[in-house]
């Protein structure tokens, strides 16, 4: 993915196209940090329902009902990944959101209508999901929440 970009940086002539170079290398740096997101996300989330979810049910047995929810939390992280291709078209960003927060609400409504979960678990697996994205976009949000 990365190597089409690097011929095509050596082909370059240094006066004329400075800012093309500079587009390609901000791109590439780019996605190599929406890959580290990803997979620190992906490594906080499995931390969590492994703390909330699978310590719970091996203590207290598998029919317990406030656990976490897996069926919310990986769909958060679907949700998630594919926001990084949306984000490249600013006009879908709110049908988005739209979309995400509507199938998160008929997963969780149907975790609980059939029994599986509580509102405490869909709560925790909703605490696990937004405290390990913004865990993972630390540096972004440092300057811009205060308390």
């Amino acid at each position: 993915m990365i190597l089409p970009y690097l011929g095509k940086l050596s082909q370059l002539d240094n006066n004329n196209n400075k800012l093309l170079k500079y587009y390609i290398l901000s791109s590439i740096m780019l996605k190599k940090q929406q890959i580290k997101h990803i997979i620190l996300t992906a490594i906080l989330m499995t931390i969590g329902l492994i703390i909330f979810k699978h310590l719970p049910e091996y203590v207290y047995g598998n029919n317990i009902l406030f656990d976490a929810s897996q069926h919310v939390t990986i769909t958060i992280f679907v949700l998630y990944v594919l926001y990084f291709f949306i984000d490249q078209n600013k006009s879908w960003k709110i049908p988005y959101f739209i979309f995400s927060a509507v199938v998160i609400i008929i997963i969780s409504i149907q975790r609980i209508y059939s029994n599986h979960h509580n509102e405490i678990g869909i709560l925790l697996a909703l605490l696990i999901s937004t405290s390990s994205i913004l865990i993972s976009h630390y540096k972004y949000f440092k300057n811009k929440l205060k308390f």
